[in-house]
């Protein structure tokens, strides 16, 4: 099995849960990681607008204007959008004028989901998929406490989405894979009841979802072994409430990954200490923080934001300023672990959020509500809009997924309460049987529209 590249480094006398895989970099002061930036950026300026017509098409400059922008400078350049690249590779296929490389040049091809009838295609190079991707997911995973003598359980598809990626980084850091596919449920739960593995994998609604099915079953979850459970590919595993219910089911800690496959699937990782998803792309990825406006935000603990991502060290399909959807909250500085990069919550998603009576609301904010009424309710649920825009009118509907115990009378009236109390707006709550959500081998949608209902 392929071992990492280089041997990885250690605090002193720390255990091997603050293990960490490229200590030049990840514990590096900021003076260092931004000198790496800043010479990763101007090798990166320099051929760009020769190499990827995407952006000479984009900005009116030359290719010796745009190779003289510092990374200060970034912040004058438009945001682009995936909206943006989908519609090149509509009107140019497979790839629009994105590839900046030629294509026998592209080692592989990744395909999204989406709602325009064709996936989005995501290239990339050999050097893409080890030295960037893999060089930012091997240091992703190992913060979490996935190390060589680790045996993990991944839920994630190994098909044509990126989280496939995932596969590949646990072979690298040397970890024993166990993979089985999404929403296979009874391979998954055989799995663990043999022994097979110390670590789960896969993301917070089929997590939250096991936890519901080891207690119907009257299974005793400590006794599987599990002792820590990483969730990615949605917000969720953030969620106090949330994170207790997995924990509590398994006896395991609960850590969380997260990325985008434009930029990177694992661009963020959370260590031991639990204090929020660390950044992981120093010296590759070139982060900013912007309001609902575009305007930048410095990236400081309490901002409030959506991350935007330049890539620093990217041959196929670099990006420049591309805003990624989420909504993040910056963390406190500091951590145990010596990791000296950012850390992030995710809040949700921009194009989840609806506006209730001038109220901001997010489905993961939602979602921390009602999963205070555990073990009532399973800990997922979702908001059900009847019309288009982002104006809503109240009461919201709110769907909630029952759980392992006999709901008490009232239970919608106090969630709907509680809602009103801490989120400041009407909800109509709906109870529904455990098991209505599916079984989110991937992911459950937070948010979803009904506009027949209406």
């Amino acid at each position: 099995m392929a071992q990492p590249e280089r041997r990885p480094g250690r605090l002193a006398d720390d255990p091997c849960d603050r293990f960490v895989y490229d200590p030049d970099v990840e514990c590096a002061a900021p003076e260092t990681v931004r000198a790496l930036a800043d010479k990763a950026w101007a090798a990166q300026a320099a051929g760009l607008l020769n190499r990827t017509p995407f952006y000479a098409g984009k900005y009116g400059l030359s290719a010796a204007e745009f190779a003289a922008l510092t990374l200060d400078d970034l912040a004058s350049l438009p945001l682009i959008t995936k909206r943006e690249i989908k519609e090149g590779q509509l009107a140019e296929p497979p790839f629009g004028t994105h590839l900046g490389v030629p294509v026998a040049e592209v080692k592989k091809i990744y395909q999204t989901s989406g709602t325009t009838g064709s996936p989005s295609v995501l290239a990339l190079t050999a050097a893409d998929i080890h030295d960037v991707w893999g060089r930012i997911g091997r240091r992703a995973y190992f913060a979490t406490g996935i190390h060589h003598h680790s045996r993990v359980l991944t839920t994630y598809a190994a098909g044509p989405f990126v989280a496939g990626a995932t596969h590949s980084v646990l072979e690298e850091i040397g970890a024993c894979s166990v993979p089985v596919a999404p929403g296979d449920t009874s391979r998954v739960m055989t799995s663990l009841q043999n022994g097979l593995v110390d670590t789960l994998l896969g993301t917070a609604t089929f997590a939250t979802y096991l936890a519901t099915v080891i207690e119907h079953r009257k299974l005793d979850g400590h006794a599987f072994g599990v002792r820590h459970v990483v969730t990615g590919g949605e917000p969720g595993g953030g969620i106090p409430a949330v994170r207790d219910r997995i924990a509590d089911a398994f006896g395991a800690r609960v850590t969380e990954v997260m990325g985008l496959g434009d930029v990177s699937p694992s661009l963020f990782g959370e260590c031991p200490e639990a204090g929020g998803m660390h950044f992981m792309g120093q010296g590759l990825i070139w982060p900013e923080l912007i309001d609902a406006e575009g305007r930048p935000i410095e990236i400081r603990p309490g901002a409030v934001g959506e991350p935007v991502y330049t890539s620093l060290v990217r041959d196929a399909m670099p990006v420049v300023r591309f805003r990624s959807g989420d909504i993040v909250e910056i963390q406190p500085d500091g951590c145990p672990c010596g990791r000296t990069s950012f850390r992030i919550r995710c809040i949700g998603r921009a194009d989840d959020m609806f506006i209730v009576r001038g109220v901001n609301v997010y489905p993961s904010a939602v979602q921390e509500v009602a999963a205070l009424f555990k073990p009532w309710v399973s800990g997922r649920s979702r908001i059900v809009l009847t019309t288009e825009g982002v104006t809503v009118n109240p009461p919201v509907a709110v769907e909630v997924e029952l759980g392992s115990e006999a709901a008490p009378d009232g239970l919608a009236g106090r969630i709907e309460s509680e809602i009103r109390d801490q989120l400041t707006f009407r909800a109509r709550v709906v109870l529904v049987d455990d098991g209505s959500f599916g079984e989110a081998g991937y992911k459950t949608r937070a948010l979803i529209r009904r506009l027949e209902d209406h």
